[in-house]
């Protein structure tokens, strides 16, 4: 009983020490101030698509061939990214990886301002391609974090990317409004996005391995991988099936199905993603509570009640209601998929996180044309209740999952 006690008092200390580490809290601020980067460097270019289009001259249909080459670009990297991170480090991946897709983001604008849809089209895939080595390093540093602190934390650091997305907008938009050329916009932003990836990596942990008391000692390979990481594939899917559908089909079914204004349809999207950004917020503390197993549970639970709920609802109010539980469920979604994924043992450093963040992209591509052609056949209610599948398929195959120990509790 008294050793017992003493490991009590020794497991508090060191945790205690921990987390009062100036190097641990300047590494936490750092990958946080990563992510708002990230997030920050390509929406300020999107709130100023509808000028894009007309500065470009072409049509719609033809404009949505040319922006989707940024999701080109990041599922073509394949696992570059993971390549590049064992290669050259957390740091100097999320750093020149910026200023890469800064400079891109900028050769596009040229292609804008030229009249060159090629050169854009060009530019948005070596931007994507970037962009994919970004986000692996800057979510390696996160889990590196967590990992050191002992808790969750990455799915805060998920909302910083939302605060710089955010951020990036409200530059952009300003922007337009005062009339600043597209040029000397992006350039700036490029650079001040450039500066302060550089600052953020300034205090980054170190790539060496940080200790692992309850690393599981078995080693899975080949088919057994897949057997872990498709299911945490279809977790993340289900995050980013619900972005998909506020971003592009949200304002559509409260317009078509639910007959709110045009002008007003736009209120769901805003609901959707501020429900999300709550649930990033408060999305460690659940876990730490629940344990990712079960937090997960309810989280996917949450997003296939939400969406059926959209779908179905019988008015407006209702939907919002439905949009809000799914945006608040797949808030968790995709930090935890990252995490589980980069632990999984038997792959070679990151390579988890590289291969869900690939599987994101590349599910992306076909997501809105599938949603598009089953609305076309049935209805988007219909559409968006196939989508829901993607959930309770990641609902059932984790109902079956055993809890990794260290994770449960993490």
């Amino acid at each position: 009983m008294p050793n017992r006690t003493l490991h009590v008092f020794d497991f508090i200390a060191r945790l205690l020490l921990m987390q009062s580490s100036p190097s641990l809290r300047r590494a936490r601020a750092s990958a946080m101030l990563a992510f708002a980067t990230n997030g920050a460097l390509p929406a300020t270019l999107l709130a100023r698509y509808a000028e894009v289009q007309e500065l470009l001259g072409v049509g719609a249909g033809l404009f949505g061939l040319l922006v989707v080459g940024a999701t080109l670009g990041g599922a073509g990297a394949f696992n570059l990214p993971g390549v590049v991170l064992r290669r050259f480090g957390m740091r100097n991946t999320t750093t020149v990886g910026t200023a890469w897709v800064a400079t891109a983001v900028f050769l596009a604008t040229v292609g804008i301002v030229t009249g060159q849809p090629w050169l854009f089209f060009l530019c948005l895939v070596l931007a994507g391609a970037g962009d994919a080595c970004v986000d692996v390093g800057q979510n390696a540093q996160g889990l590196k974090v967590q990992q050191a602190y002992g808790r969750s934390l990455l799915n805060f650091m998920h909302a910083g990317w939302s605060i710089g997305a955010a951020v990036g907008g409200v530059v952009g938009t300003i922007m337009a409004m005062t009339g600043v050329p597209l040029l000397a916009h992006l350039g700036l932003w490029g650079a001040v996005c450039i500066g302060s990836m550089w600052w953020a990596s300034r205090g980054f942990l170190t790539d060496g391995a940080v200790a692992a008391d309850d690393a599981p000692a078995e080693s899975l390979r080949g088919r057994h991988v897949m057997k872990v990481l498709i299911p945490l594939a279809l977790v993340a899917l289900a995050g980013i099936s619900v972005e998909e559908i506020g971003n592009n089909w949200s304002a559509i079914l409260l317009a078509t199905e639910r007959g709110v204004p045009l002008e007003s349809a736009g209120i769901g999207l805003s609901v959707l993603l501020g429900a999300q950004f709550v649930g990033r917020l408060l999305g460690d503390r659940f876990i730490d509570a629940l344990g990712s197993h079960r937090a997960l549970l309810i989280s996917l639970a949450t997003v296939a009640a939400g969406l059926l709920a959209a779908a179905w609802a019988p008015n407006a109010a209702t939907t919002l209601i439905g949009l809000a539980l799914a945006g608040l469920g797949c808030a968790v979604t995709v930090p935890v998929a990252f995490a589980e994924a980069d632990a999984v043992p038997g792959l070679p450093p990151h390579a988890g996180v590289t291969w869900i963040s690939w599987a994101m992209r590349a599910a992306t591509i076909t997501l809105a044309p599938t949603i598009g052609g089953v609305t076309a056949l049935a209805s988007l209610p219909v559409a968006l209740t196939a989508v829901t599948g993607i959930a309770v398929v990641a609902l059932v195959l984790q109902f079956g999952k055993r809890p990794r120990r260290g994770v449960e509790n993490a």
